[in-house]
């Protein structure tokens, strides 16, 4: 068990086939060279695990650090306020264990690179 846990957490979709943070989880913690189990996924809508409930999960793994990764384009509302919410909540009950949130993924270069490639893609299909 790790001191350390990263949740990635999206808005989740109705659709379950949509929900697909399990198998980016498991790529992301193989990316970074971390053991599965401390790289979790959370929803926040329509699909299971809540944040609340992969937050529980890393107390019992004794986690000391959270980072939690905000899957968002933007600083829209569940970004700005249901998330930091949600931590407020539990650090009430859990002020020891530090709990940091990244900016969600916004304007990045690379994220534009990578909306470049697909337009390139998606061209390549047409010709």
């Amino acid at each position: 068990m790790s001191l350390e846990k990263i949740i990635i957490v999206a808005h989740g979709s109705p659709k379950e086939e949509a929900n697909k943070l399990k198998e980016f989880a498991k790529t992301f913690a193989i990316t970074l060279k971390m053991r599965p189990d401390q790289v979790k996924y959370a929803y926040l809508k329509f699909s299971n695990p809540s944040l609340e409930e992969v937050l529980l999960e890393c107390v019992k793994e004794k986690a000391k650090t959270i980072i939690v990764h905000p899957l968002f384009l933007f600083s829209g509302g569940h970004v700005i306020s249901e998330i930091p919410e949600i931590i407020a909540k539990f650090k009430k009950n859990y002020p020891d264990i530090e709990i940091n949130v990244t900016k969600p993924l916004g304007l990045h270069e690379k994220l534009i690179e990578i909306i470049k490639e697909r337009i390139e893609e998606l061209k390549q299909c047409l010709l």
